[in-house]
């Protein structure tokens, strides 16, 4: 039963989605791509963007939206059941949350300090603009604290992520994205890590191109030799967090039926509901901010600046302003565009703990020409 309604949900997002997603007067029968040379379009550079205020407008011409094949790496079709189950489990066990017996205050305050402590420092800040795109550093220390705590999102190992993301840079909304929306929302969603062709061959491919930089840490290695290491930081993680809830519920209520509960609805809170979330802020970030949203440059993808996902992810939303000017650790190129985990970045930098912070494009172009 559960094999045939994630048949019928895949066909539903496959299908329906483009009714919904490209309207009638588009053409899917395009097979061309975009001009590959144009991997972050410049009509509208960074310098100009802020000396001429006429450009602060979001009538930048929307580019034609295609349906596409899956990625080659996906092929051949074969579905990873494990990812399936795992991710079909934790979700179910999220709805939990709608219990009153696991409903706490307590347990709402551990899920927003976990988003942030885990997702947010871990993810956009140490996988996203530290990682993948260097746009600052950190000491070593420091560096494997943010890496290991993102990867207590279950997101996959620090070489993984940061091969997928390379990839997807170069690669944007072509065929070769790994998850592009031009194929469906569900895959660029969700369905795209189900369909990953984890051959050695092909992971030795990726790696190779994409993430060698960051397996030359010893740390990072180690992490991608030890089998499911993602899954045994993340278990291990899981058991600390119940057992600090566990020692905190019964020094406030001792051995009672309450400390049990309240030991419950931490971990479930904490730890599953948290780990959900995050998951799909993420995600939102590679389906929702190439569908929804204004384009201020004339990238040569799909990518938009999505308030929403920017709320929620404190920055990764203005997804447009990223394609624009990757290397960048901010993504605030308009006084509103407020993009909190820059000011993280800047926050740290005060006590040592980030330096090397690249800086928008034009201010980049003013420092060369001094």
């Amino acid at each position: 039963m559960f094999i045939l309604q994630f048949a019928m949900f895949n066909w539903f997002a496959n299908t329906i989605t483009h009714r919904i997603f490209i309207s009638p007067g588009d053409t899917l029968a395009v097979k061309q791509f975009k001009n590959p040379s144009r991997r972050c379009g410049t009509p509208l550079t960074t310098t100009e963007f802020w000396m001429d205020a006429n450009l602060l407008t979001d009538q930048v011409a929307e580019p034609t939206r295609v349906r596409q094949a899956r990625p080659t790496s996906a092929s051949p079709v074969r579905v990873r059941w494990d990812y399936v189950i795992v991710f079909g489990v934790t979700h179910v066990f999220a709805l939990l949350i709608f219990l009153p017996y696991f409903f706490s205050w307590t347990g709402v305050a551990c899920f927003a300090i976990s988003v942030f402590v885990f997702g947010l420092l871990g993810i956009p800040i140490a996988f996203h603009r530290m990682l993948a795109h260097k746009s600052f550093k950190s000491p070593k220390w420091f560096e494997r604290t943010l890496v290991t705590l993102a990867m207590c999102t279950a997101q996959e190992t620090p070489a993984r992520w940061v091969a997928w993301h390379r990839k997807h840079h170069n690669h944007s909304d072509e065929r070769e994205d790994p998850h592009s929306p031009r194929v469906s929302f569900f895959w660029s969603h969700l369905d795209w890590l189900f369909h990953e062709n984890i051959s050695p061959l092909a992971t030795f491919s990726l790696y190779q191109k994409y993430s060698k930089d960051i397996l030359a840490d010893p740390y990072y290695l180690w992490i991608e030799r030890l089998p499911q290491a993602a899954g045994i930081i993340f278990f291990v993680h899981a058991m600390l967090y119940a057992l600090i809830a566990g020692i905190g519920s019964v020094i406030a209520f001792g051995f009672t039926p309450e400390a049990v509960q309240m030991t419950a609805s931490i971990f479930v809170w904490g730890v599953i509901a948290r780990t959900v979330y995050v998951w799909h802020i993420t995600w939102a970030v590679n389906s929702v901010t190439h569908l929804f949203g204004y384009r201020t440059y004339d990238t040569s993808d799909d990518s938009r600046n999505c308030w929403p996902v920017a709320i929620l992810t404190l920055g990764e939303g203005w997804h447009n302003n990223h394609h624009a000017d990757p290397a960048a650790a901010t993504v605030q190129h308009r006084w509103w565009e407020f993009d909190p985990n820059y000011y993280i970045i800047k926050v740290f930098s005060w006590f040592g703990l980030a330096y090397d912070i690249i800086e928008l494009r034009h201010v980049r172009k003013a420092r060369a020409s001094r």
